[in-house]
């Protein structure tokens, strides 16, 4: 086996927009971990919005979640690492987006919190398991009242004014924090140094797993320190263009068992 270690994506790369994972990726996992490959969950979400996912393909050790910001122990949930916002470095940014009238999201406690319950909200919470947490005042204000940090910030928006935000973002804050994407209608907000890429690193030396055994595969620029540091790097068909542009190879499209046909191409051989 070349490659010991494949780390994927959830959304739009192991799973589509109804989060279904479909029979043959879930078998092919199987087959690979039972050959005595490692496969590792790394993505954006909550780890509470993907251990169930990371169980239900009995998977075993460790998930990444917060786009590298958190690992935590599958069985358990434990947070084992975690890298957040600290609190004098999150303030001027919600004071930003409070004063833009930009919606947002704060995360505490594995979950998100929101200044109060709306579409946006109502639209994320289909992805995770549980309901947010309900400030009653400005996502500024709570984070004051405590002088809390957050695991990361995340922005709801209109697809059009996405590029706008994360350059503007990027250009206030960026010293000191990454902004990017993750879908076409969401930037997060999380720690500069802190990716995917970093990560997927922490763990190669943890497991003793030189990079150039590992696959990574993803599907949009969140995902580009992952697939720049892996062995190979591999981008899903319908993934965006600008992360087919660090990717070693294109697989199908995310409904077409991309994953399967990654292990079955590259995995077991």
């Amino acid at each position: 086996m070349k490659y010991k270690l494949i780390v994927s994506d959830f959304d739009d790369t192991l799973a589509g927009y109804d989060q279904v994972i479909s029979k043959g990726n879930r078998e092919a996992i199987t087959k690979y971990v039972e050959a005595g490959g490692k496969f590792v969950l790394c993505t954006g979400r909550m780890v509470s919005a993907v251990l169930p996912h990371a169980r239900s393909l009995g998977l075993q050790g460790e998930v990444i979640g917060y786009q590298g910001g958190v690992v935590a122990d599958i069985a358990t949930g434990k947070f084992l690492e975690e890298n957040g916002i600290p609190y004098e470095v999150a303030l001027p940014v919600c004071e930003y987006l409070d004063s833009h009238g930009i919606y947002y999201q704060l995360y505490n406690e594995d979950t998100f919190v929101v200044e109060k319950e709306n579409e946006y909200s109502d639209v994320y919470r289909q992805f995770t398991f549980l309901p947010p947490i309900v400030a009653g005042k400005s996502l500024t204000e709570y984070l004051k009242e405590g002088r809390r940090s957050t695991t990361k910030i995340l922005l709801v928006a209109d697809p059009k004014l996405v590029p706008g935000y994360i350059k503007e973002l990027s250009e206030r804050f960026g010293d000191k924090l990454l902004v990017n994407t993750s879908k076409k209608f969401i930037i997060e907000i999380v720690p500069k140094g802190i990716n995917k890429g970093f990560a997927v690193a922490k763990l190669s030396e943890r497991l003793n797993i030189p990079r150039e055994e590992i696959i990574a595969i993803g599907d949009s620029m969140n995902d580009a320190p992952m697939l720049e540091y892996a062995g190979l790097g591999v981008v899903v068909g319908d993934g965006t263009d600008d992360a087919k542009k660090y990717a070693d190879v294109i697989a199908p499209n995310c409904s077409e068992d991309a994953i399967k046909w990654v292990i079955e191409n590259y995995g077991l051989k």
